[in-house]
């Protein structure tokens, strides 16, 4: 299928169409292409990609050629080390595989093994684990190569999903239930280590923003039943929140691969207004329980844009831009992440329905 879509104009456009508080002229898109997509469409070596500076960034400029041809879209040098960054300061070892993201190894595997883990990042200096180090180290080379000066600090690993990251997944959703009392302590120590983390790669990154606001991922929150995200996460993420994003327009952002509907009444409550989360539902269905939220989706990035055609991709957007209606509560885009694969036709068809079918404001 081809579309009559300039895509440099489109951009600029969509530049303009991002903030949601301006006056704008039609929905946005929001696309981002991971270290996984390119690693997958150079067909490069997983490992070296996310463990090699030079590797790195010589192909994610290769890649932006080919991108900034097919789409118009710019690949920008970046530190990226995948999803592993926030984890990584509790100390499990990075594990590299040639065909696959980078994993940590878990930092405890018994209950016991808790307290001594509180006990010692109580102490660490925050700047020195994990792969923060590494991650200063390339932000200096970008800088001094490439002028362009990274920031971090609006966001991370949300706290089931850090938890899961530093027990496993499957130890994380056990001991919740054998050792309630084990979990409240790495959770209590999760959430001063989080403040510490934030404050002090914010001031070793010259972070700055003009409107204040923080985000978590959090694919394993959708694991909980509403009762124990409550009794267990609920005020712990919202202690993060009211501290870096205290005010009533500050961005509060929740994303999540998984099921989410069963806790949308309690994203509401501890004041989140962006979600990108859950690509088994609607928009209608967030707005529901939610209607003040801007939703960034909601078009399946498995079932839909890599593996369905242009045409169901523009189906699906047409759905969720009727859906939001003028309200701004939409940022088209997927429900996730855009997989390894996913091809420049269907992503073009997504710009193009938003092109298409947007300007509703």
């Amino acid at each position: 299928m081809s579309y009559d879509l300039d895509m440099g104009r489109f951009w600029e456009v969509n530049r303009q169409c991002l903030d949601l508080k301006e006056d704008i002229q039609r929905v946005p898109v929001s696309m981002h292409l991971d270290g996984d997509w390119i690693c997958e469409y150079l067909k490069l070596d997983n490992a070296k990609y996310y463990s090699d500076f030079e590797y790195q960034q010589e192909h994610r400029l290769r890649c932006s050629e080919i991108t900034e041809e097919e789409l118009a879209y710019t690949i920008y040098p970046a530190v990226d080390f995948g999803v592993i960054m926030d984890a990584s300061i509790y100390g499990g070892e990075v594990k590299y595989q040639s065909n696959a993201t980078p994993t940590l190894t878990p930092v405890v595997n018994d209950p016991s093994e808790i307290d001594a883990l509180v006990e010692k990042m109580q102490n660490v200096d925050l700047l020195e684990q994990g792969l923060v180090p590494m991650y200063l180290e390339w932000r200096e080379k970008i800088k001094a190569r490439y002028g362009i000066e990274l920031t971090y600090g609006d966001g991370q690993k949300g706290c089931a999903t850090m938890l899961g990251q530093i027990c496993t997944i499957t130890n994380f959703l056990t001991w919740i239930m054998t050792d309630p009392e084990q979990i409240h302590k790495l959770v209590a120590c999760w959430l001063d280590t989080s403040k510490r983390y934030t404050k002090a790669m914010r001031e070793a990154t010259n972070y700055s923003a003009e409107r204040k606001g923080y985000a978590f991922a959090s694919d394993v929150a959708g694991m909980l039943s509403p009762q124990l995200y409550r009794d267990f996460i609920m005020d712990a993420e919202k202690e993060l929140y009211d501290t870096f994003a205290p005010n009533a327009d500050d961005l509060r952002y929740y994303h999540a691969d998984s099921h989410m509907l069963h806790h949308l009444e309690t994203l509401e409550e501890i004041g989140v207004n962006a979600v990108n989360i859950d690509p088994y539902i609607e928009p209608a269905q967030i707005l529901e329980k939610m209607p003040n939220v801007v939703v960034h989706g909601q078009i399946p990035p498995l079932k839909i844009l890599l593996n369905g055609s242009p045409e169901e991709v523009i189906a699906y957007a047409k759905r969720d831009i009727e859906q939001a209606g003028p309200g701004k509560h939409l940022v088209l885009c997927t429900a996730g992440s855009i997989n390894p694969g996913t091809s420049f036709e269907n992503l073009k068809a997504m710009c193009y329905a938003a092109e298409k079918y947007g300007y509703i404001y």
